[in-house]
C-alpha cells in the first residue's frame, strides 16, 4: 500500500515538473501578437517607418507599441495617408479597418484590440475622434464617448456608433472573459457637413439636435476680450464643442471655430466656461484653447 502511495506521488511530481519546463520553454519564446489591416483602398502599411506590406495585411508581431502608416495605392485620385498608434498584445489580436478619403477629416479609421484583465467578466471601452460621439450596444443607448462598459456579457455584439455630422460607424464585436476589447474609431464627416471656412460671420447657425454653432468674426478683425481670454486651437472636426457641463458627456450646446476668442467667465479642471454666444454660458475643454492672463 505504501508503495502504491510512493509511486502516485512520484507520477504527480513528474506531471507537475513537465508542466513547469513546457511553461518555462514556452515564456523563453518570441512574444508575439496577431496584427491585421484592411484598408480601402488597398495601401502600403509602414510600422515605425518600416514597409511592412500591403494590406490586407495579417501577420505576426512583437508585443509592444507602435507606429502604423497607412499610404493608399490610388493612382486615380489624390488621397491622403492616415497614421495612428497600436498596441499588439502576447497572443492577442490588433485588428485596423481604415476608409481611406481624399481628407483626413473624410477618412474613417477603427482600431480594435485585446488586453487581459483581473476580472472573469468581460469588458468593452470605446473612444472617438471626435469624442461625445452616442454608442449602442445591441441597439440599447450604453452612453457617449469616452465610454467604459465593464458589465458587458461576453460574447457576439453589434455596436453602433452616431455622431452629429458624422458618418455613422458599426462594428460586429466579441467580447471574451478576463479581457477587455478596446475600440478606438476616427469617425468621418458626412457629406454636407461644415467644414473649417476662411470666411467671417457673426451669425448663430442653427444645428441637428437643436444645437447652435457660434461663429465670429475672424481674430484678425476682433479686439481681444478682457483677460483672462482663451484662444480656440486648431481641432481634428475644425470646430471645438462647447458643453453644458464641464464633461466630455455633458450635452453639446454649441461649436465655436479655432482662432475664436472668449473671456474666460470661469475654470475647473482643464475646462472653461465661456459665454459663446454673448450671453449663454458654456464649458469648453482646455486640450483645445490657449488661455492668455
Amino acid at each position: 500500500m505504501k508503495r502504491k502511495v510512493f509511486f502516485l506521488i512520484v507520477i504527480i511530481g513528474l506531471i507537475v515538473l513537465t508542466a513547469g519546463v513546457i511553461r518555462y520553454l514556452t515564456n523563453r519564446g518570441p512574444k508575439e501578437g496577431e496584427l491585421r489591416v484592411d484598408s480601402q483602398p488597398d495601401a502600403t502599411v509602414f510600422l515605425n517607418d518600416k514597409n511592412i506590406g500591403k494590406t490586407p495585411y495579417r501577420d505576426k508581431q512583437a508585443v509592444g507599441d507602435y507606429v502604423i502608416k497607412l499610404v493608399p495605392d490610388s493612382t486615380t485620385s489624390q488621397l491622403t495617408s492616415w497614421e495612428g498608434t497600436v498596441t499588439v498584445g502576447q497572443n492577442l489580436l490588433t485588428y485596423i479597418n481604415a476608409n481611406i478619403s481624399d481628407s483626413d477629416l473624410t477618412t474613417a479609421v477603427d482600431v480594435v484590440w485585446l488586453e487581459k484583465i483581473t476580472s472573469r467578466g468581460s469588458e468593452l471601452s470605446v473612444t472617438t475622434n471626435p469624442d461625445g460621439a452616442t454608442v449602442l450596444v445591441d441597439d440599447v443607448v450604453k452612453g457617449v464617448t469616452p465610454l467604459n462598459l465593464s458589465d458587458i456579457t461576453p460574447g457576439d455584439h453589434t455596436v453602433s456608433i452616431t455622431n452629429v455630422g458624422f458618418l455613422s460607424r458599426t462594428l460586429q464585436i466579441k467580447t471574451t472573459a478576463g479581457y477587455r476589447l478596446l475600440a478606438n474609431l476616427k469617425l468621418a464627416l458626412s457629406p454636407g457637413s461644415p467644414t473649417p471656412s476662411a470666411s467671417p460671420s457673426s451669425t448663430l447657425t442653427p444645428q441637428p439636435t437643436g444645437t447652435t454653432k457660434a461663429s465670429t468674426s475672424s481674430a484678425s478683425q476682433t479686439p481681444n476680450p478682457p483677460k483672462p481670454y482663451v484662444v480656440i486651437k486648431d481641432t481634428p472636426t475644425g470646430f471645438l464643442r462647447v458643453r453644458v457641463e464641464a464633461s466630455t458627456t455633458a450635452t453639446e450646446a454649441a461649436r465655436v471655430n479655432p482662432g475664436d476668442k472668449f473671456h474666460v467667465e470661469d475654470s475647473q479642471s482643464g475646462w472653461f466656461a465661456i459665454k459663446y454666444d454673448g450671453t449663454n454660458l458654456g464649458w469648453i475643454s482646455g486640450d483645445y484653447a490657449q488661455e492668455v492672463q
